[in-house]
């Protein structure tokens, strides 16, 4: 965890694309690095249970798990672009998703899902 690096997301906000990184290739003696690490901690003030997935400007989504209504949760993953969008499905609540922010390898980051998100979702 990079010393004192603690980002907050605002799960109430509808969000942008994101950037992916460059790969670089190295020589064949070099063994392959492992994907940086982030560390997401989330704290549901929702009644819902919310099942959280990072997406990538691809569309791909990698889910993340699920914290249960009025619970928190905390979330080790391997994320490879220097932006981040975290979906937020509610259960019987709808979707919304972060605005990006831009992330480091081992950033340690927190998100808060207020009480009233599924009121601020627009309706499907």
């Amino acid at each position: 965890m990079r010393a004192g690096r603690w980002m907050q997301l605002s799960a109430a906000l509808l969000l942008g694309g994101c950037r992916l990184l460059g790969g670089g290739r190295g020589t064949g003696d070099e063994e392959p690095r492992p994907a940086p690490i982030l560390t997401l901690h989330v704290e549901n003030q929702n009644f819902y249970d919310a099942t959280l997935f990072a997406l990538a400007r691809s569309g791909e989504q990698q889910r993340l798990g699920v914290v249960t209504g009025n619970s928190q949760g905390t979330f080790t993953f391997r994320w490879q672009q220097d932006e981040l969008r975290v979906i937020i499905r509610l259960l019987a609540g709808g979707s919304t998703a972060t605005d990006p922010i831009m992330v480091n390898p081992g950033d340690s980051l927190n998100l808060i899902i207020t009480p009233d998100l599924h009121f601020k979702i627009p309706g499907e």
